[in-house]
């Protein structure tokens, strides 16, 4: 009888130093997984070349939490494909890395700036004074108008931006549709000029 009790006691105790490793290990696996799943949304959420959130970010921070008040900007390079064009794309893609740094860079802390696509930028101003955002817009112009490529000395870079008021009479799409709007007419205007 005591032979049977000793195997069953180091049964159990195997038994159960087995089930031990395995809740650790499962422990250990739900960390990682959270890990993962962490940065999963947070590539799904920011655009790789710049480092800036991306487009799908934009479209959910302004779905599921609009400013009832703030000024949104859209920004254009002008003639971003040419530059493309005379230096390649791996020079655009510097440029464009750099560029969002300016902007990220020439925005208050508790703005937001978003890379919308291709050399199109979205910062999102949490204030109502335009005067203000305006004046961050034109030190950005100015920073731009003397910009410089790695290897390749000043390459001047232009940008065409518009500005919109958040309004609770209008969505934030509509909103941005608006900003968009008056920088395709400021481009328009440099054009004429």
């Amino acid at each position: 009888m005591g032979w049977v009790a000793v195997t069953l006691a180091l049964l159990l105790l195997t038994v159960s130093v087995y089930a031990w490793r395995q809740r650790r290990r499962l422990v250990q696996l739900q960390v990682r997984l959270a890990d993962i799943e962490r940065r999963a949304e947070k590539e799904l959420k920011t655009d790789h070349l710049t480092g800036l959130p991306n487009r799908a970010a934009l479209e959910r921070w302004l779905q599921q939490s609009p400013p009832s008040s703030g000024l949104l900007v859209v920004c254009d390079l002008d003639n971003f494909k040419e530059l493309n064009d005379r230096y390649g794309h791996l020079v655009g893609d510097e440029i464009l890395r750099d560029v969002a740094q300016l902007i990220r860079s020439s925005i208050r802390a508790e703005d937001w700036a978003f890379r919308w696509g291709g050399d199109e930028f979205v910062v999102c101003f949490q204030t109502d004074n335009r005067l203000l955002v305006e004046g961050r817009m034109r030190a950005l112009e100015r920073r731009l108008a003397d910009f410089r490529v790695r290897n390749r000395g000043p390459v001047p870079l232009r940008l065409s931006w518009g500005v919109a008021r958040f309004s609770p009479a209008l969505s934030p799409q509509q909103c941005l549709q608006e900003a968009d709007e008056r920088m395709l007419e400021a481009k328009r205007q440099r054009r004429l000029t």
